[in-house]
């Protein structure tokens, strides 16, 4: 499956999750920038790369792959090699290469071996890591890529209704519902976006049903209802197209009293 663009937003959402995966403090994201670079006059682009703010920290650059190239390593080291050349960049380096599975690696290679003796170069197998790191948010989303076609949607439905009691603010549940729609895509590359989103849109109930969502859904049709009103459209239509009762659509129709003014007697 293509997971390319889901771990560019992964880990633009949620940094601290690539430091958790090395083995450094989550508090360290707070230093980098991430960003998705290509790499000029060639073909090649980074899945990303995270640039410190000081010049003590590493650069580190994040490679995941999810399928068994034997050529990897030499695409992944000149793709680093051509960048470092291109960019005035006085940092030390290190490449951190995610796999699924310990198969899906092709090997260390003779030409490449000193890097990995270095240290240059950290892989991480995500079925080695311990359960408890696995299941703890945000890394839990990772769980999808690994399931197979039959298991995902359970794994889904457990996801979510975790969701509302993980990240409390709608805007934040609403990037993980995009993350995990984009993991179902690539999952299911026959289906479109609309039918995955159908597929999974019972699952959301819970998020729905929270009292935070329900208060930012109905502040958003407010807005909408009172823009409405302004434009002439009838009262009736606005209940119908926001959902609002006539009651609240009555409020928000009404206009202030005029202010009356204030007579002011002159002294004799």
């Amino acid at each position: 499956m293509k997971t390319d663009s889901f771990f560019h937003r992964f880990f633009r959402e949620f940094p601290e999750a690539f430091f958790t995966l090395i083995g450094v403090s989550r508090h360290k994201a707070k230093s980098y920038r991430f960003t998705s670079v290509e790499v000029k006059e060639t073909a090649f682009r980074f899945d990303g790369i995270f640039l410190p703010k000081t010049k003590s920290d590493l650069v580190y650059f994040v490679e995941v792959q999810f399928q068994k190239l034997p050529r990897f390593y030499a695409r992944l080291f000149a793709e680093i090699y051509i960048y470092l050349a291109q960019h005035n960049i006085s940092n030390d380096w290190r490449a951190v290469v995610i796999f699924p599975k310990r198969a899906f690696d092709p090997g260390v290679h003779q030409h490449y071996r000193e890097l990995f003796e270095s240290g240059r170069v950290m892989c991480i197998y995500l079925e080695d890591l311990p359960a408890a790191q696995r299941e703890r948010f945000p890394l839990n989303l990772l769980q999808i890529i690994s399931d197979s076609e039959q298991q995902v949607l359970t794994t889904v439905k457990k996801l979510t209704r975790k969701l509302p009691k993980q990240v409390r603010g709608m805007r934040g549940q609403r990037k993980i519902v995009e993350l995990l729609v984009t993991l179902l895509m690539g999952k299911f590359p026959q289906l479109t976006r609309k039918e995955i989103e159908k597929m999974v849109d019972p699952m959301f109930l819970d998020i729905r049903k929270s009292r935070a969502y329900q208060e930012i859904a109905g502040e958003k049709a407010r807005e909408i209802a009172k823009s409405m009103l302004k434009k002439k459209m009838a009262p009736a239509l606005v209940e119908e197209l926001t959902g609002l009762s006539a009651r609240e659509v009555r409020a928000l129709n009404k206009k202030p009293a005029p202010r009356k003014k204030l007579s002011v007697s002159r002294a004799a």
